[in-house]
């Protein structure tokens, strides 16, 4: 029974050392700045997103991978004593791409793409939000406080099936910055 629990212990102990030693995921989605309005029944956002790729997400997007990202909106009137009444929302969708041919990043924004040399400078220009307009189905209420949850993350569901399973088991692969609140000033 004494030499039962010591081996518990040494396997705890070399557990915890692993856990230690084990490569730590820099890359990380955030939501950097965001500066929102309402205007003319619509939502105006600027902004920035920063977005940082891990190191097998980019090789598989350098290897013809499309990366889905997905921006959800959300703006709610902020109340006091119960949850925020949501307003509206909206999910942009955008893509990033390697062309082998070119050797050319493309940011692909609804039907229209650009085109960059560098990762950085595609994945910058991906999380860049300006002037972007989100229709309102009905007016903002005017005497009440609006926020708007914005969060960025990557859309696994939208990668090819066989890289699914990687992604959905793979630290890597959860890109999410989680909802952030901004305030939407009157």
């Amino acid at each position: 029974m004494r030499v039962g629990l010591r081996y518990v212990r040494l396997q705890l102990f070399l557990l915890s050392l692993l856990l230690l030693a084990a490569p730590v995921v820099q890359a990380e989605f955030k939501v950097a700045d965001i500066k929102a309005r309402v205007l003319d029944g619509a939502l105006v956002l600027n902004g920035a997103l920063q977005l940082e790729l891990s190191r097998k997400v980019e090789e598989a997007v350098s290897k013809g991978i499309e990366l889905p990202v997905l921006i959800d909106v959300r703006l709610s009137r902020r109340r006091a004593f119960l949850w925020d009444q949501r307003i509206a929302s909206w999910l942009l969708r955008r893509t990033l791409r390697y062309h082998a041919l070119s050797g050319q990043y493309l940011v692909g924004t609804g039907d229209s793409f650009d085109s960059f040399s560098l990762p950085v400078d595609a994945l910058r220009h991906l999380g860049t939000l300006n002037e972007v307009r989100l229709p309102l189905s009905t007016d903002a209420p005017s005497e009440s406080e609006l926020v708007v949850n914005l969060r960025v993350h990557i859309d696994i569901e939208s990668l090819p099936a066989p890289l699914r399973p990687v992604a959905y088991t793979t630290l890597s692969w959860h890109l999410n910055s989680g909802w952030t609140a901004w305030d939407v000033p009157r």
